[in-house]
């Protein structure tokens, strides 16, 4: 199969890692973006579309009411994109200047058998470009990621020619009615596993990428109350280089703290993932619904409130961190292996 991914940028590597999978599996993959990614580690086919990373034009939109979204679940089921009109002429414009510089790839992009629109976009805002592939019989697969379908919602016209929706988020599932959900994608094969409780002491270990979404305070306050009591170590890794928190886990992490709130998504992320493939256990809040859907998850629950009576559990028996480390990998082995991820996919893409 040839199976071309569109994508603003390569969204945590997401796309990125599906087009590897898919190669592996003998398919022809690519992947073609608005921007290179200023995050990921890899890009393919970049266009670099004017005015195609609207988050440099933050304050510009706020003046003209283009784009201010907040960070709230838009109404509807599933939600719905619903422009103003300066939104509207905005897009209008942008189709206009994106279209000249996309038609020299038309024969190109019309040869792939399957598209995946990750993160719910075609090429044009319109969706002029993707209903000449329908008419043409092509295959077209929808991926949200991250907050698009919550903050900007669904575009109707783009999702009606779609032939099946997916989702990697899942509370995205309560929120549209025809949506399917799948692991995050993860390069298990890339991570060793190391050795825990290697040194005398403990190391607590927290990289948050936003203080009050992952609840930093309630973290920091537990463990400053906990030196009391036990010798440990607390390392926060902030505003690092992503390559040196790989090597300060690896090197000290014995237990990674996650998220203690689902203010930034349910559950667990990137962060956990690389830890758990390293054999290092995390801490992170699953609610109750998430519980019940992956019940033989291998966390170590805790929120805000009892944060501080988990981390003490640990500290007074801390050999439980091994099993669960050994756990946690065969855990992601077995749901987050991309290759895995990535055959599910095109199977129920074959069954459409």
């Amino acid at each position: 199969m040839r199976i071309l991914h569109i994508a603003s940028e390569n969204v945590a590597g997401v796309p990125g890692t599906l087009v590897k999978a898919e190669r592996r599996g003998g398919h022809y993959s690519r992947l073609m973006t608005y921007f290179r990614s200023p995050t990921s580690q890899w890009d393919d086919i970049v266009l670099s579309l004017p005015f195609s990373n609207t988050s440099r034009f933050t304050s510009i939109k706020s003046l003209s009411g283009v784009g201010t979204y907040e960070h709230i679940y838009r109404e509807g089921n599933p939600p719905r994109w619903e422009p103003s009109f300066p939104e509207k002429a905005f897009y209008l414009l942008r189709d206009v200047l994106w279209e000249n510089k996309v038609h020299p790839l038309m024969d190109f992009i019309r040869s792939f058998d399957c598209y995946f629109l990750d993160g719910g976009l075609g090429l044009l805002r319109c969706g002029k470009i993707m209903e000449l592939l329908k008419e043409m019989g092509k295959k077209i697969a929808i991926l949200y990621l991250g907050g698009d379908l919550r903050t900007r919602g669904a575009i109707a016209y783009i999702e009606e020619l779609s032939d099946i929706i997916f989702t990697t988020e899942f509370d995205h599932t309560f929120i549209h009615p025809d949506i399917h959900h799948i692991f995050f994608p993860f390069e298990v094969d890339k991570f060793s596993v190391k050795e825990i409780l290697r040194n005398k002491k403990i190391t607590i270990c927290h990289a948050p990428t936003n203080r009050y979404l992952k609840g930093t305070e309630y973290l920091i306050g537990a463990v400053e109350r906990l030196k009391d009591k036990f010798d440990f170590d607390f390392l926060l890794m902030e505003n690092l280089p992503h390559e040196e928190i790989l090597r300060l886990k690896w090197e000290r992490c014995d237990v990674m703290v996650d998220q203690l709130t689902d203010l930034g998504g349910y559950g667990y992320g990137m962060n956990s993932m690389e830890c758990l493939a390293m054999g290092i256990p995390s801490i992170t809040y699953m609610n109750s619904d998430y519980e019940k859907y992956i019940p033989d998850h291998p966390f170590i629950n805790a929120d805000q409130r009892n944060i501080e009576e988990v981390l003490e559990g640990i500290l007074v028996e801390p050999a439980i961190l091994r099993m669960k480390g050994r756990i946690g990998r065969e855990w992601v082995i077995k749901n987050h292996h991309y290759v895995k991820v990535s055959k599910k996919m095109l199977e129920l893409i074959d069954r459409v």
